[in-house]
């Protein structure tokens, strides 16, 4: 992929070239421009097509962007400046970008991210100097910049398992949110938003024919939309519906596709759907093995590439699937994130019943239900944390504070897309899409998500809710668009997830890793939590109520990669740590 960073005011080449120096992996090329009042960098790798290598020059201005615009442009820092300033073009602009744009006459720069955050943008003030970097350890390679962690923040990451808002664990240091610009001008900024989803029922979509037509279009239209002209693209096939559909509209598309899926041996979940689907629309599928010792191997690196502490358990065999892709010569490669987010999966379930039964099993309300929803520790707080880290977590409610905003939202009325706002604004922009991007990026390939595309969204938002959630059947308008397409048991069997054996792992071939991570010692000398509790889920315990085993292994992730990233982003300060590391793509 790539990385930009840069400056406004009265920074130096020695911070570009530092910031640079802090992402290697990134890039085989870089460009520097330091200018009157600021100064930009980029590397990037140079074989990759509908990218920017270079800063685009106009005179006192500079441009520079990491990632690609969809449909892809030939040069996207040349065409920056024209995209921002042309209302329609912006209302249109998709793609998985992160871009900076400074006017050497005016002194403003302006920031801009991808609609659904599939890049990150982080910026920090440090001695008068606005800094801006696509990541995060970037900016901690700054001479001099303070580097401590936010318990508030970690607070949030705990209920979530990745960190939701525009702060981050490291106290001062914000990011731009997904879909935002920002101006930075007179020792200000001031952020708005340029993508906004918004509830327009259409009428006509309640016939079940009419949606159907309207929403395969809409999804092989953003499958194409993606497709840069590469001889051979790859997939990372689950055998879920979502990447199963877009292998189907790869192949309509007449792309030359390549098919990636995990193998969990005796605990996989949908290897053979994945083997099924790939015979049929005949793509040749390499299996990617991956167990606990795995894992275990890929621990350090795995916490630096991310750049973020992210609890999924899947971000291992992530990064596993993307390294085999690499070595199989992909450059760019395709998935099937966004159709629980778009369509009606998840929570939608839990949530609709509860706000039927309202009151019935108690006085929770929908922020509180949603945070249960994430099973980590919410709820547990009294557990896990010691006194003096609960002391410092900050006032209560601010992370019922981040859902209100979508689950009570103006822009939806049913509540059904009230919660795919939720979803789509949390799970998927700020744990989902940047998860992915940062272990595919790390090899050298160019992610795309058509689910996660603009106008389909807004198409998504134009069906009624019985085109969603069917009764009890989730993405039944998905389903419907691929029921001629594929077998009856992909598209018609219950959603299973990856379903990644994390609890089995963490109990077997990773407890030397958590032991080390999680143990006595290492609980102590941070002094957050209570190592009675952290000791009780090393051995396989958890609470009397929880009927779900593996709860206990996301648990202990969650809480491992915490300390993890505290090592190596806090204590480390960002530097990579010692072992076997991916190669780049050359």
């Amino acid at each position: 992929m790539s990385a930009i960073c840069g400056y406004a005011g009265a920074g130096t080449r020695a911070a570009l070239d530092a910031m640079l120096g802090a992402v290697p992996h990134l890039g085989d090329t870089t460009d520097v421009a330091v200018g009157d009042g600021a100064g930009f960098a980029v590397r990037s790798f140079s074989r990759h097509t509908g990218q920017s290598h270079s800063i685009h020059r106009n005179g006192s201005n500079l441009a520079a962007v990491a990632g690609t615009f969809a449909p892809p442009l030939a040069s996207a820092a040349r065409d920056l400046a024209g995209l921002i300033a042309t209302p329609e073009r912006l209302a249109i602009l998709d793609g998985h970008f992160a871009a900076g744009l400074w006017d050497g006459t005016k002194k403003r720069l302006t920031l801009l991210r991808d609609p659904f955050g599939a890049r990150s943008l982080y910026w920090v003030i440090h001695g008068g100097v606005f800094y801006f970097a696509s990541e995060l350890k970037q900016l901690l390679a700054i001479q001099g910049l303070p580097i401590e962690a936010d318990p508030a923040v970690l607070h949030t990451y705990l209920t979530f398992s990745f960190v939701p808002g525009e702060d981050t664990p490291v106290r001062g240091i914000k990011r731009l949110r997904p879909g935002h610009i920002a101006v930075f001008e007179n020792g200000a900024l001031a952020q708005t938003p340029y993508f906004k989803l918004v509830e327009a029922i259409e009428p006509r979509l309640e016939n079940q024919q009419t949606a159907v037509r309207f929403i395969g279009r809409n999804c092989r239209d953003a499958v194409a939309r993606r497709i840069g002209g590469e001889k051979e693209v790859g997939l990372f096939l689950s055998g879920g519906l979502d990447s199963s559909g877009v292998a189907v509209w790869l192949k309509r598309a007449g792309a030359k596709v390549r098919a990636f899926t995990l193998d969990f041996g005796t605990e996989s979940f949908e290897k053979d759907q994945a083997q099924q689907v790939a015979g049929l629309l005949e793509m040749p599928l390499t299996t990617v093995k991956v167990d606990g010792g795995d894992l275990a191997a890929i621990m350090p690196e795995l916490v630096w590439t991310l750049d973020m502490p992210f609890g999924d358990p899947v971000t291992g065999p992530q990064y596993l699937l993307a390294k085999a892709a690499r070595e199989a010569g992909i450059a760019t490669v395709f998935n099937g994130e966004g159709g629980d987010q778009l369509f009606g999966g998840w929570t939608s379930k839990p949530m609709i019943a509860a706000e039927l039964y309202a009151g019935l099993y108690g006085e929770d309300s929908r922020e509180q239900l949603y945070l249960k929803s994430y099973h980590r520790f919410y709820g547990l707080e009294d557990q896990l944390y010691t006194p003096a880290f609960a002391a410092k977590i900050g006032p209560v409610g601010v992370r019922r504070a981040l859902l209100a905003p979508y689950l009570n939202s103006q822009s939806a009325e049913t509540f059904l897309n009230r919660v795919r706002l939720a979803d789509i604004s949390l799970k998927g922009s700020q744990n989902i899409l940047p998860r992915m991007s940062q272990t595919a990026q790390c090899f050298g390939l160019d992610i795309r998500t058509p689910l996660f595309d603009r106008a389909l969204a807004a198409a998504s938002f134009k069906l009624p809710p019985q085109m969603k959630l069917n009764g009890a059947c989730e993405k039944f308008v998905l389903k419907c668009a691929l029921q001629k397409s594929l077998p009856a048991g992909i598209v018609w069997r219950r959603k299973l997830g990856m379903g990644v054996p994390i609890t089995s792992w963490a109990l077997g071939a990773l407890a030397p890793v958590l032991d080390d991570l999680l143990g006595e010692q290492s609980i102590a000398r941070r002094g957050y939590f209570q190592p009675g509790y952290v000791a009780g889920l090393l051995k396989g315990h958890d609470n009397p109520s929880e009927i779900r085993s593996r709860r206990v292994g996301e648990r202990l992730w969650t809480l491992a990669m915490l300390e993890a990233w505290l090592r190596i982003f806090v204590d480390g300060k960002g530097k990579r740590p010692e072992g076997k590391r991916p190669e780049s793509v050359s």
